[in-house]
């Protein structure tokens, strides 16, 4: 599943395979030079909780705050190399309301869509996106919708990994599917063991610190600290999720765990925005910026 950023847009009106095709995303193992890319989180279309006079079917609000960020992401100078959604692209699950299910995917594709062509899009895959409790179903149903659910893809001589979080939050019903997520990572952190990895997923594994009790929005502490060894004996050095709907940062040893407030619905102080992620031949950089205020240019 390595280079494969076309499965996850395939229903994308832009010819994703032609960006494949760029020395940016085939094979490029080898650093060149400073890039960025842009990270968003929980667009969620339906999430917020309609008052009385919204209709159940009214996710407006939601697909506004999408359509500005695309504007915006699509006008900046340098453009990105990519933007990646880190997970609860819709709020109704697959395994709850259909119809609803249905209606939120395709404004989903309709509004991201408008991703200018020399952009790819990244989807994660959210607890919102497959149910809390998948099954084959329903991750079979987003596979159809957004491609693989877990794969890998480079980009400047950096190796980006998404991982579906859901198999560590609870993968009781699919332990067919997170065995096999597990043997792939297991595999391409061992034959890359040593490069400069990066890892997408969106439930994050811990919020501020790698102790701290499990939650709702973390995962359970056994799992946890295992999956984070693995990560850090591969060398992998941020770790980039959703889930929260808040901005949090912390460390475990030289592992960066990066979590991103919602684009669609924030839950704290911080208001809806996206994350700048520089990368430098030595370091790696990241800025939260409210919609309002993401700035025109981006310094390298």
């Amino acid at each position: 599943m390595t280079e494969s950023i076309k499965q996850t847009v395939k229903w994308n009106k832009h010819k994703i395979e032609e960006k494949i095709g760029n020395d940016q995303f085939k094979n490029n193992q080898q650093w060149t030079e400073n890039f960025y890319f842009v990270v968003a989180a929980d667009p969620q279309f339906g999430y917020i909780k309609p008052p009385l006079e919204r209709d159940s079917k009214d996710w407006k609000i939601e697909m506004d705050k999408a359509i500005f960020a695309i504007d915006k992401i699509n006008n900046l100078s340098p453009r990105p190399q990519f933007l990646v959604v880190c997970g609860d692209l819709v709020n109704e699950m697959p395994c709850n309301e259909t119809v609803l299910n249905e209606l939120q995917v395709n404004d989903f594709k309709k509004v991201f869509s408008n991703l200018h062509p020399s952009i790819p899009l990244v989807c994660v895959c959210g607890n919102h996106d497959i149910g809390n409790t998948p099954d084959e179903n329903s991750v079979n149903k987003y596979r159809d919708h957004f491609g693989q659910d877990y794969f890998s893809f480079w980009c400047g001589g950096v190796l980006f990994l998404v991982l579906n979080s859901q198999y560590y939050k609870n993968g009781s019903d699919v332990d067919k599917f997170a065995a096999k997520q597990d043997q792939w990572l297991t595999e391409i952190l061992s034959k890359y063991n040593g490069q400069r990895i990066i890892v997408f997923q969106h439930i994050p594994w811990f919020l501020s610190k790698p102790d701290e009790e499990i939650s709702y929005f973390n995962i359970e502490e056994n799992i946890r600290h295992e999956m984070l060894e693995k990560l850090c004996a591969a060398g992998v050095s941020h770790v980039f999720s959703g889930h929260y709907h808040r901005n949090s940062t912390g460390f475990y040893k030289n592992l960066e765990i990066v979590t991103t407030c919602a684009l669609g619905a924030p839950l704290g102080e911080d208001p809806s925005g996206l994350r700048v992620v520089k990368l430098y031949e030595n370091n790696v950089i990241h800025t939260y910026y409210p919609l309002e205020q993401i700035p025109s240019s981006i310094q390298n």
